[in-house]
């Protein structure tokens, strides 16, 4: 998970980043508003950490920003001052947390972990992919029961495949949420952590595609033969996307999304239940009429039932890449096919997720979301 330390203080940025390092995290640091503002706003982060007191602008200031432009990360505010009044004040301009100096180091490191738990949704400790299991809160990993001996860096590179299981992430994506802004990475430095990363978990009995490389667009999980299912207390399958704390859209423009599909229920339901979101949303249940439909309302998302009688959507996909005009459209697959060929076979002609129906359309909103909050970082 990765962390924007916002702090002017050379002591404290030092101790907190070994600190977060020590734990997994990855953190970024920048030493005033202006630069918090920047980099909060562009990257995808899952907690700041905010001091009050900055160089050009007060903490307060910038955490209230950040909730009048619509964003929904854990802040958590750091302050000498430790009345009542300026708690009430910090937790008011919006942070989820006050935390006072001096502080405990354990204590604030326990605060995060809280903090991270809630804005995740979920209580539930163990992700489960298959075989596989591993537990955030003691940061141990085993396939088929066997542990597996990772380094910092390999076990970060798995939790985000497992909590983004269903996405391809591509290498750019791997480097912004794993390396701080400093370390300056290259492709070939995720491709050998992958490596590595894979051949410890062939040594551990997986398959050697456990993680599927697509070239030239990224990695994903290999979908397990059986999908991990909502099970005991502490099981959770690994694709369950963080739902309760999504955004509305903060823009003006609203986001235009396509869906095409040959369920005529699911096309009249899906535009008045994805109306929190503020999408404008074409419906098409004929794929003849795709192209024609495309061109004239030019969508900033299209979503694709992977199987339809006349024209699937691997094909329409597969054309979409091929197209100069369209190519980098994002598409997202939906199916209720939930075997591991139909999903290597949609990310093999172009897709950039795949979900299985039936879906809640918090968890389309939240993906629709992610998937252009994410583009919005690379350009």
């Amino acid at each position: 998970m990765k962390i924007l330390l916002v702090e002017d203080d050379e002591l404290l940025i030092a101790i907190l980043t070994k600190k977060l390092t020590d734990n997994h995290y990855i953190v970024d640091v920048v030493k005033d508003d202006e630069m918090g503002w920047t980099y909060g706003s562009t990257f995808e982060y899952d907690l700041i950490i905010l001091d009050i007191v900055l160089p050009k602008l007060d903490g307060l200031r910038l955490c209230q920003r950040f909730r009048a432009e619509g964003y929904t990360m854990p802040i958590m505010l750091l302050s000498s001052q430790n009345t009542s009044t300026a708690k009430v004040s910090g937790l008011d301009a919006g942070a989820d947390d006050y935390v006072v100096k001096p502080f405990d180091v354990p204590e604030l490191i326990a605060r995060i972990r809280a903090l991270l738990r809630r804005s995740n949704s979920s209580s539930i400790p163990l992700l489960v992919w298959g075989d596989l299991l591993l537990n955030p809160s003691t940061c141990e990993v085993s396939y088929d029961n066997q542990p597996l001996t990772l380094t910092n860096k390999e076990y970060e590179l798995l939790e985000l495949l497992l909590r983004d299981s269903q996405h391809l992430l591509s290498a750019d994506e791997i480097l912004d949420r794993l390396w701080s802004s400093d370390e300056f990475p290259s492709e070939a430095t995720v491709r050998s952590h992958i490596r590595r990363l894979r051949h410890k978990l062939v040594a551990a009995d997986a398959p050697s595609d456990f993680i599927v490389t697509v070239h030239g667009r990224g990695y994903y999980l290999k979908a397990p033969d059986k999908a991990p299912e909502i099970g005991m207390p502490n099981q959770i399958k690994a694709s369950i996307p963080n739902s309760f704390n999504l955004p509305q859209s903060n823009s003006q423009i609203a986001t235009k999304v396509m869906i095409v599909d040959n369920d005529i229920d699911l096309l009249r339901s899906l535009p008045n239940l994805l109306k929190p979101w503020n999408f404008k949303i074409t419906t098409l249940a004929d794929p003849q009429e795709f192209w024609s439909v495309l061109q004239a309302v030019s969508p900033d998302v299209l979503v694709l039932e992977a199987n339809m009688p006349q024209m699937n959507g691997f094909e329409l996909c597969q054309a979409l890449r091929n197209n100069p005009d369209w190519q980098r459209l994002p598409v997202l697959f939906l199916s209720v096919i939930t075997d591991a060929n139909t999903q290597n076979l949609a990310f093999s002609v172009g897709a950039d997720d795949f979900l299985y129906k039936p879906i809640a359309a918090i968890d389309l909103a939240n993906r629709i979301h992610n998937r252009l909050q994410r583009i919005r970082a690379y350009n």
